[in-house]
């Protein structure tokens, strides 16, 4: 079945792995699990220089069909990060943008992250955020509630939190759930497609630092009905990065 990689990465990163770190590894990846596009954001926009990381993105989205980009921004700096979103947001791949609270060492909840989402939300329809410190319900709810037109994809889930997730997911129709990580927990997402539906719902892997066979595993483990891997797999990203 067809599919769209909503979470992916290019670039190295810090540990032993072979053939990747890419866009040439992202694309053989992408032919192999008959992928039609991957969302990426690049690793080194995200660990060490925002604006030269996406650079990178820009040059691998304008060579590589099947490669999306997303515009990183950090919420500690927000002029630059303008820049870039109002630099590369009006280019042709690109599909979103991407934050790490983690990364950034920024919290979901925090003043400089609300700043920031305020900039998104008057630049893209779609963002996708790595969650970092307290009340990160709390934090996503109100930036659901105040950009209606900002898509939030929920990166990994919120881990081992899925169950808030799901319900964020019911009470805001513009949260969406991908669910890579690096360790399986049964039942996860059962739970999410029994509670918000797999209309809120986003197939991502997180290539090609992990082996995308991983999270296709723990899907088509679900027991999902071919509606629901049709809305997964392909049709709920397309929706969100405005190709259906």
């Amino acid at each position: 079945m067809k599919k769209i990689d909503a979470h992916a990465h290019l670039g190295h990163w810090a540990f032993p792995i072979p053939n990747a770190g890419t866009a040439e590894s992202l694309v053989r990846m992408c032919e192999k699990y008959d992928m039609q596009y991957c969302a990426a954001s690049a690793t080194h926009a995200l660990t060490y220089d925002m604006e030269a990381g996406n650079e990178e993105m820009a040059e691998a989205v304008a060579r590589y069909e099947p490669i999306l980009g997303y515009c990183y921004c950090n919420a500690n700096f927000i002029e630059q990060s303008v820049a870039e979103m109002d630099r590369y947001m009006a280019e042709d791949g690109f599909v979103g943008v991407k934050i790490h609270g983690g990364y950034a060492g920024c919290a979901t909840g925090d003043a400089k992250m609300q700043e920031l989402m305020t900039e998104i939300a008057a630049r893209a329809t779609v963002v996708k955020i790595h969650t970092a410190g307290a009340d990160v319900a709390g934090a996503l709810a109100r930036y659901a509630g105040e950009h209606p037109t900002l898509n939030i994809i929920i990166a990994h889930g919120m881990t081992s939190d899925y169950e808030t997730a799901a319900e964020l997911a019911i009470a805001h129709s513009n949260i969406y759930i991908d669910f890579t990580c690096s360790w399986a927990y049964r039942g996860k997402i059962e739970y999410c497609l029994a509670t918000c539906g797999a209309g809120q719902i986003v197939f991502g892997t997180d290539m090609d630092l992990f082996e995308p066979a991983f999270t296709l595993g723990m899907f088509e483990g679900a027991g999902m009905t071919e509606e629901q891997r049709q809305a997964i797999y392909y049709d709920n990203a397309a929706r969100l990065f405005g190709m259906a």
